[in-house]
Parts: C-alpha cells; sequence; structure tokens
C-alpha cells in the first residue's frame, strides 16, 4: 500500500491504485465519488482505467441511473460481488453484454460512505467468466480490496477538494441575499421587502439558484451554500 502513500501528485497515486489492483488479478478499476451530499452523479470525481469508449457509452446512455452497482452503493456499505443475474432488467442486461465487450465481466463493488459524507464506489473488475473459481478469488482477494478502499477514501480528499471547488456554484450578489434570507428562515414575501423587489424578482432568483445547485428546494440551496462557506446567514 506504500506506493499509494507516497504518491506525490494525482496521477502517480492513481497509477498506485490501478497498479496494485493489477497485482492482485483485477487489471480494470474505478473510483467515483461525490464529495458532498446533493450532487448529481453526473459531477462525480470520477477516474478510471476503464476504456475510453466505454467510459463515453456509459455516460450517453445515463448508465448510472439505471445501474445495480451505482444503487447498491446508496443503500449499502457490504461488497458486491457482480454476476449476470444481478443485471435483472432488460436495460441493466443490455448495459452488461455491452460492458462485457469492454472486458468488464466480473468484478466487486466497494460502497464508499466518507467521513466528510462523501459518497461512492471503488469497483475492481476483469474478464473473468464469474464462475466459482472467481468467487474463491474474491474470497481471497476481499480483505485487501477493503484496506485499500479506506485508504483511498483517507488519501483521497485533497484531490476531492480540487474537484469540488470547480462544481461550487457562481451566485450573483442579489442571489446571495436571497439565500441568505432563506437561511434564516424568510418567506418570499418578507425577501421582496427586504431587498425592495417583487415576490416575482426573488422567485426568478430562486429558480436560478436552485438549478445551479441542482436541488428542487430553496432550503436545500441555502444549506448547500452555508456549508460551503457561500453565504454566513449568522
Amino acid at each position: 500500500m506504500s506506493p499509494i502513500l507516497a504518491a506525490s501528485d494525482e496521477t502517480q497515486w492513481f497509477d498506485a491504485v490501478a497498479g496494485l489492483a493489477g497485482s492482485w488479478g483485477f487489471s480494470q478499476v474505478l473510483l467515483a465519488i461525490l464529495p458532498r451530499p446533493g450532487m448529481r452523479l453526473e459531477d462525480a470525481y470520477v477516474r478510471s482505467n476503464y476504456a475510453s469508449s466505454w467510459r463515453q457509452a456509459y455516460t450517453d446512455q445515463g448508465f448510472a441511473y439505471i445501474d445495480p452497482t451505482v444503487s447498491h452503493c446508496t443503500k449499502h456499505s457490504s461488497p458486491l460481488v457482480w454476476s449476470p443475474d444481478l443485471f435483472a432488467t432488460t436495460p441493466q442486461k443490455s448495459m452488461y453484454e455491452e460492458a462485457s465487450a469492454h472486458g468488464l465481466r466480473a468484478g466487486v463493488t466497494l460502497p464508499i460512505h466518507g467521513p466528510r459524507q462523501e459518497a461512492g464506489m471503488l469497483c475492481f473488475v476483469n474478464d473473468s467468466n464469474p464462475n466459482d473459481k472467481f468467487w474463491q478469488h474474491i474470497d481471497t482477494a476481499l480483505p485487501n480490496l477493503v484496506l485499500m478502499r479506506d485508504l483511498v477514501i483517507d488519501t483521497s480528499q485533497r484531490h476531492l477538494s480540487a474537484h469540488a471547488q470547480t462544481l461550487i456554484p457562481k451566485l450573483t450578489p442579489r442571489e446571495r441575499e436571497c439565500l441568505k434570507w432563506t437561511a434564516l428562515g424568510k418567506s418570499t414575501w418578507e425577501i421582496s421587502h427586504i431587498l425592495n423587489c417583487s415576490e416575482a424578482v426573488v422567485n426568478f432568483h430562486m429558480k436560478n439558484i436552485r438549478a445551479k445547485f441542482g436541488v428542487n428546494s430553496r432550503r436545500a440551496a441555502a444549506v448547500i451554500a452555508t456549508q460551503l462557506g457561500l453565504i454566513d446567514p449568522g
């Protein structure tokens, strides 16, 4: 595990993860993490050595929203070993067939639930037939894979922070004011009087704010903005 700890930059760091996984019989690795709650799946921090054609197809076809491994990781902490039966629906079967064509036939997915509310997965995959021999291999390798998962969570923080900074919404001064007063519990009518504008104007700003944060409520946006230090409702 020492190459992961000794890595001086992001490329060396992930190369060390992939190299160690390869030494344990997994030629392909994917790491995907949402740095904070409420983020869209499309905004996840992703590093992998999967074929670029598969990554593009996965994104273009929105497979993350039907992928049973993604669904598992949102609800569980236990590892999930892949099998054809896991991909039960017609869209999932089609996805698995396409993945298999890219050498992603058998694998294990380890959910990530980090200390700062990070959520995601670490996948170790190869082109094996997912039979009894593969399951025996998983039984042998799993303790090391779990240890690596925990090490990856700890050593990923600086890379996640840099990624999260690129996703911080850019707010106008008036949007910041609207969010600040929302965080203090003010209604649309109250905010319109405080800012000396119409309720329609406040609602216009709130609509833009919700879109920028990718949430359905102004309260959720205010909570995230406070966590990110974009507003100070104190």
